[in-house]
């Protein structure tokens, strides 16, 4: 079959649609008994359009058909928002144009997903139902609102449904649906984060993340965790990286989390006043490991004051993340200087970053984070966006009783006292191991993991990180035990499915990031090149844009000159730009390697 043009194609799926939804109405009115028998499998009511269907009807709708299974938003209906493209736009304008969309102002392609409201808010704040009872009592309602989302972020590539045990699909960095947040997996305090999340009105997500990295901050002063018998074990620090928006009340969460803890270091007498850190440089932070407190929780709500500011340059950036990666393995840390030299062991560390999509982006997208591993001691989260859907509530977390039991509980973890080493000034843990059943599940997910990383596994790409992270869901495993009970020898073979199910959902979100970062950077800067470019053919009355201003003189994106062509290929690939072969006159010289914008 030969295919027809991309623009007879879409006026010939408009032409359809509108026919078919004509047929259907009609269809509808009439009294026939056995009406839903009677319909063809293609959509087509019998008879009324038979005469009609063509063998270019047939093709338009098979091909509309194709594009309904490579994306999962309705082609028709933004054909029928707007048939221009029907008569003006080939196939690659308007799938670039439908990718634009998504991605505008530099945001992350997240593709359709189902659960834009993972926890529920009733009249009745007290009264939390599962998914499966909130989705069967308000889908109609959840449909509305998750079609009117404003705010989108990248989604976690989907996998199976939470199950007793835990699921065995390898991601493979495909767009999918996003699943829910395994909150369940947080075991009895499942219901106090959907509490939490409920008052703030936030995400599961973004609960359990902060959550996650607020215990790890305060277990690793006291456990090591190991799946052999004998050895020390690993720390339990785990670095979390959430990614989210400004007005996605990410300061109000952290706090309701924090206040047990906040209350508890007030209290101390001990080093534990001086742990948590936020406004820091590199030789602060282990100079403030070493000599005051040896074990610190850097706790970043603006990450880009922290990973862009004025302190962290890309060597300091380098030595930062250099110390992070050696303190989460347990090694000893050293600073020297012309007059000094200070090392220390037995140190701890843990990172809880909250950062904008833009700022993720530089991060992910540099070559001394992703291609020399400097990313792969984090845990990536990608909460889902209510902004817009938040409805008033008067949910006085402190008035209910399973709120002040969490803190009570967090408040008892923050209060133990460390063992501190009184020749090294580190700690001494103690070291959680598992039970056979337990190992047993871990190894599992061990061996399923290093074989999709190995060569041609679906997590090829992604080896360095894959590799590594039974040993973050074994973390995970000793965090949630040590939240069930401070005193913890053993993880439990629940436990660990538990970890496994929740360490699942962080690794196909790792995949979604690391898949769709470098594409997405590339738009957001081929957007800012653009803008400048607009902006300054405007201003000078320019025809077109000398390619070496944009280097010169353009925006920092575009700089060195390399960069600069690889985003023009960008733009030129979607017809926004062409190159202009008469001479533009610029420092001094003519020059013939220049570009114009193409007129909308």
């Amino acid at each position: 079959m030969t295919t027809k043009p991309a623009t007879e194609m879409y006026a010939r799926i408009i032409a359809r649609k509108k026919l078919k939804e004509q047929a259907a109405a009609e269809a509808a009115a009439t009294t026939i008994e056995d009406n839903e028998e009677e319909h063809c499998e293609d959509g087509y009511p019998p008879d009324y359009l038979a005469a009609t269907v063509t063998a270019e009807d047939r093709e338009a709708d098979s091909y509309f058909a194709s594009l309904e299974s490579e994306h999962p938003h309705d082609w028709s209906e933004q054909c029928m928002r707007d048939d221009d493209h029907a008569t003006g736009n080939d196939a690659t304008d308007f799938e670039a144009e439908y990718d634009e969309d998504d991605d505008a102002e530099g945001e992350y392609d997240d593709g359709d997903y189902e659960e834009a409201d993972e926890h529920h808010v009733f009249q009745n704040d007290d009264e939390f139902v599962s998914e499966e009872e909130y989705i069967a009592r308000h889908e109609e309602q959840h449909d509305d609102a998750e079609s009117d989302l404003g705010e989108r972020h990248l989604p976690a590539v989907s996998s199976t449904p939470a199950t007793d045990k835990p699921s065995s699909a390898i991601t493979t960095g495909v767009k999918q649906t996003r699943r829910p947040y395994p909150v369940e997996a947080f075991g009895k305090f499942a219901a106090v984060i959907k509490l939490i999340a409920s008052a703030v009105q936030v995400d599961l997500e973004m609960v359990g993340s902060s959550l996650l990295g607020v215990i790890a901050a305060l277990a690793q002063g006291l456990i090591n965790v190991s799946s052999r018998t004998n050895d020390s074990g690993c720390p339990v620090s785990v670095n979390m990286f959430v990614i989210a928006p400004s007005g996605e009340r990410k300061s109000s969460t952290i706090d309701k989390i924090m206040k047990p803890v906040y209350d508890a270091i007030r209290r101390a007498q001990d080093e534990r006043k001086y742990m948590i850190v936020q406004d820091l440089t590199v030789d602060g932070l282990i100079v403030g490991l070493i000599a005051r407190c040896p074990v610190q929780f850097c706790l970043a709500l603006e990450g880009a004051a922290l990973l862009g500011g004025h302190a962290m340059s890309r060597d300091n950036l380098s030595r930062f993340l250099g110390n992070v990666a050696s303190l989460y393995s347990g090694e000893p840390i050293s600073r020297t200087r012309v007059n000094e030299h200070h090392y220390a062991q037995d140190r701890r560390l843990n990172v809880l970053l909250f950062t904008q999509p833009i700022v993720a982006m530089d991060f992910l997208s540099s070559e001394m984070v992703m291609q020399q591993g400097m990313g792969n001691r984090f845990l990536y989260s990608q909460p889902s966006s209510l902004l817009g859907q938040r409805q008033h509530t008067d949910i006085e977390l402190e008035d209910k009783p399973a709120y002040q039991k969490f803190c009570a509980k967090i408040a008892e973890l923050a209060s133990t006292t460390w063992k501190i080493n009184p020749e090294s000034g580190g700690i001494t843990s103690r070291t959680v191991r598992m039970t056979s059943g337990a190992k047993a599940a871990w190894v599992d997910l061990y061996n399923e993991l290093e074989s999709a990383a190995g060569p041609g596994g679906k997590l090829a790409p992604h080896a360095g990180y894959v590799t590594r992270f039974p040993e973050q869901v074994m973390r995970i495993a000793a965090l949630l035990a040590m939240l069930e009970d401070p005193t913890v020898e053993h993880i439990s073979e629940d436990i660990m499915v538990r970890a496994i199910e929740l360490g699942k959902y962080y690794l196909d979100s790792a995949m979604r990031v690391f898949d769709l970062t470098p594409a997405n950077k590339d738009e957001a800067d081929a957007k800012t090149l653009l803008n400048w470019m607009q902006n300054k053919a405007d201003e000078q009355g320019m025809e077109a844009i000398p390619v070496r201003m944009m280097y010169k003189d353009g925006p920092r994106c575009a700089r060195p000159s390399k960069r600069t062509k690889e985003l023009l290929a960008v733009l030129a690939a979607r017809g926004e730009i062409v190159e202009f072969d008469e001479a533009i006159y610029y420092d001094k010289k003519n020059s013939y390697d220049n570009f114009a914008i193409v007129s909308t």
